[in-house]
């Protein structure tokens, strides 16, 4: 299918390179005439979202969109529902010191990928990491799964797979100690129901599936909290890493800089922010974020 949605208020960089998912590359595209692409325009972006494979290219000031999916499914991934100038204004006028941090980030999108499976697994590949190595990680992860069609892409390997994969097999492609917590938190999911009790997290409410995901040894805080969000679709999930507890201490908490972030303050920040700005929590934390690692 292709379809051309609207273009405005969607910076592509932002949303699918800033560590909300993980299954997409950038490239760029040769122009058939000279001129006809701007400089930032030819380029085309490449990714899966569950069973659906997206190519995005934005000649001029429209996006074009070839996928196996609808125009709906790219909605839902991109939430091109969500009103965003009514998003900003709400957390503003909920804290005007956040002004600053949304005016920096145009274009930046709370991204809601289809299948918590694969997220579950992808941020497991986050622990002590960085973007360009997490990356590659989940992209080897994707190579065990099954082939979406007749396309390259794959579609996410499901949690038998992944269970059954050899710590010994993923340490050998660079997966360090996470080749023995991928498996093991797969396998502590097949006891549970397998991929069917990843997805039914998604109708527990926001606190047990929390309480229920940090049961998993190696799976903390921060890590229940993305995957709450991203995987689960709880807006009030919070996940707060080094970087955030930073931006939260100058914007929020001055009285705490140079303090370490203990379960206690990770426990108070995240209900400062559900108190603050109610479902539009993980909104405020997400510009936050990404204003302070644009420092």
């Amino acid at each position: 299918m292709r379809f051309h949605p609207p273009a405005s208020g969607l910076d592509l960089d932002r949303c699918l390179f800033s560590g909300q998912v993980f299954r997409w590359e950038r490239e760029r595209v040769v122009p058939p005439v000279p001129g006809a692409f701007r400089e930032d325009d030819d380029v085309r972006y490449r990714g899966v979202d569950g069973e659906h494979w997206f190519e995005i290219t934005r000649p001029e000031e429209r996006l074009i969109v070839e996928t196996n999916g609808s125009e709906g499914d790219f909605a839902r991934l991109f939430r091109l529902d969500a009103d965003v100038e009514e998003i900003a204004r709400k957390i503003v006028a909920a804290a005007p010191e956040m002004a600053r941090a949304i005016e920096s980030q145009p274009g930046l999108r709370m991204m809601r990928p289809s299948d918590p499976v694969e997220v579950f697994f992808s941020f497991l590949c986050t622990a002590n990491n960085h973007l360009k190595r997490i990356m590659p990680m989940v992209r080897k992860l994707a190579e065990y799964g099954e082939p979406i069609g007749t396309t390259p892409f794959r579609r996410f390997p499901r949690t038998q797979v992944i269970a059954s994969t050899p710590e010994s097999e993923l340490r050998a492609k660079g997966f360090g100690y996470r080749g023995a917590t991928i498996p093991y938190a797969a396998q502590v999911a097949m006891i549970r129901g397998g991929d069917d009790w990843i997805r039914s997290l998604r109708e527990v409410g926001y606190e047990e599936a929390r309480r229920e995901l940090v049961s998993i040894k190696g799976i903390g805080n921060k890590l229940a909290d993305c995957i709450c969000l991203y995987g689960l679709h709880y807006d009030e999930a919070v996940p707060i890493d080094t970087h955030l507890w930073q931006a939260a201490c100058r914007t929020f908490f001055p009285e705490h800089t140079g303090k370490p972030l203990t379960e206690l303050r990770y426990r108070q920040v995240g209900e400062f922010f559900r108190d603050r700005f109610g479902d539009l929590a993980s909104w405020a934390h997400l510009y936050l974020y990404f204003d302070h690692m644009g420092q």
